[in-house]
């Protein structure tokens, strides 16, 4: 049957199929399938399916077909650290966790070791050479996406689940030290989710919508604990709350707690009481601009302590059990009011020149001054009168606000001292590295449905967890594991055999400390 002519011959409900070379030219190249037509006994539909043949060469004066090469039989360089991590993660008992978690919740083969997998290759961006040391077949497209739909499920919660199973041992091994907690979001590109919005950091993203996600690491290593995903409008303040029953319901009941002033409320601190607190209080609030006043005169010898090069000052205060510590820094307030000031002329040079050019509408005009204030808009009046701009700067507004720079009030319900916790609050950058780690393996994200979004941020939330683990059994940074992990490959060769490519000191170093060979 030649490539133009398809024939199905039915007789009753018997069908034949009938099968064809089809030969496609690209270029010189001339590229052979074999296919088969069929009806689908489900859906009546004529269907086809094809089998790469090989490539049409011309060898002498005949032509034969140059079979496709076997994967397996040539010789490959795979990366190695995809089985690093996952290797590292099974030592740390992060699989029995797993395995044991999801029994009788699922009938997908080694459901519990794919998991890792898929984390692994998300934050290195390859399979590796996890097949030929787990013997666990890389998964289809299709077996990939039933396994992330079933990771995102919430009947059960799949993830919280996993959580709840290692969230323990990781506390054991890094939370002695407490935990920091924090909200940020991911970029969102698609058409449709159920949890995009447009939120906090639109003016920062893009003007994008923004899926939000909480997240509590260790204060020791930056080791994920527990993270939650939320609708990309929902505030910082409103997630404490929910956040509190989802630690209870992993079982940590008695740690630290560091926050942001984001999620300060008096609600909070009560439904906190449990645990150790240590946070901020925003500007914006009646009890900062009290405990201010109540702070005059901090500037003294017998309230200084040291903060690396930075003397700060400090008063305390206590309300209903609570301790409020005001901390003042001559440095801060140099350096934000020159800032300040250096932004407001330009901002002033900027009215200046549009004062001499010319608008449609007076409207126009008002809407570009507006738009050429950005921020610092509450510190002018704009006014358009007879086709002419003029403005007005609000010098007491801008005093108000430099009045409190170098300021910034903590509170705390621990015995601790104004030093410590100051040291322990600017500490908790640790949560920022982890946002700033693991975003870019979820972002941008472009999932329909919510489930999709859900398992995507779960395992860079997991990738990143595992090597964060090993950074810090190695005495690395971050960055640094990740430059050495990268470096690591593999020789796969013809007869299944595979060896290691030369390493460098650090990478021998790092496999020694972790106890793996490869």
């Amino acid at each position: 049957i030649s490539d133009n002519k398809k024939i199905l011959i039915l007789c009753s409900d018997i069908i034949i199929t009938l099968t064809y070379t089809r030969r496609i030219i690209r270029g010189d190249n001339v590229y052979l399938y074999r296919v088969t037509s069929y009806r689908d006994h489900d859906t009546g539909k004529v269907k086809q399916k094809a089998e790469y043949l090989g490539k049409e060469i011309l060898r002498g004066s005949e032509k034969i077909i140059q079979k496709p090469r076997n994967r397996v039989s040539v010789r490959r360089v795979l990366e190695s650290a995809p089985y690093i991590l996952y290797r590292h993660a099974e030592d740390f008992g992060m699989n029995d966790d797993f395995i044991a978690a999801l029994e009788g919740l699922t009938n997908m083969r080694e459901a519990a070791r794919r998991i890792i997998m898929l984390a692994a290759s998300a934050v290195t961006g390859t399979a590796g050479s996890m097949e030929i040391h787990t013997g666990i077949r890389n998964g289809t497209v299709k077996e990939d996406r039933d396994l992330m739909d079933f990771i995102g499920s919430l009947d059960p919660d799949i993830i919280s689940i996993l959580e709840r199973s290692v969230s323990g041992r990781i506390v054991k091994s890094y939370g002695s030290h407490g935990i920091v907690y924090d909200l940020s979001a991911v970029r969102y590109l698609g058409s449709e989710n159920d949890l995009s919005r447009y939120g906090h950091y639109y003016s920062t993203n893009g003007g994008h919508k923004e899926i939000n996600f909480v997240l509590a690491v260790t204060r020791t290593g930056g080791i994920p604990v527990h993270h939650r995903i939320m609708p990309g409008n929902m505030v910082s303040v409103s997630t404490v709350p929910p956040f509190v029953r989802e630690l209870r319901d992993l079982g940590i009941r008695t740690i630290m707690i560091v926050m942001d002033r984001g999620f300060y409320s008096s609600r909070n601190i009560v439904d906190l009481i449990d645990y150790s607190l240590i946070g901020a209080i925003p500007a914006s609030l009646k009890i900062y601009g009290d405990l201010l006043t109540k702070s005059k005169n901090i500037e003294n010898s017998r309230n200084y302590i040291q903060y690396h090069e930075d003397t700060v000052f400090y008063r305390e205060h206590s309300i209903d059990s609570i301790r409020y510590i005001v901390y003042f820094s001559a440095k801060s307030r140099a350096d934000r009011i020159q800032a300040f000031y250096s932004r407001l002329s330009d901002v002033e040079n900027g009215l200046k020149d549009l004062q001499g050019k010319e608008f449609d509408t007076e409207q126009d005009m008002i809407q570009t001054a507006v738009s050429a204030l950005g921020n610092m808009s509450r510190y002018f009046e704009i006014h358009a009168s007879n086709g002419s701009l003029t403005y007005r700067i609000r010098h007491n507004a801008i005093q108000a606000r430099t009045n409190r720079m170098g300021f910034f009030v903590l509170f705390t319900n621990t015995m601790k001292g104004a030093d410590e916790i100051l040291r322990i609050y600017r500490e908790k950058d640790v949560v920022e590295k982890a946002f700033m780690h693991s975003k870019p393996v979820m972002e941008p994200l472009y999932s329909r449905t919510a489930e999709g979004t859900r398992s995507r941020i779960f395992l860079g939330i997991l990738g990143y967890a595992i090597i964060a683990m090993i950074a810090r059994r190695c005495g690395l940074s971050y960055s640094e594991t990740i430059r050495i992990l990268s470096g690591i490959r593999e020789v796969v060769y013809s007869d299944g055999s595979h060896s290691a490519v030369e390493l460098t000191k650090d990478q021998k170093g790092l496999l020694e400390k972790l106890s793996i060979e490869l």
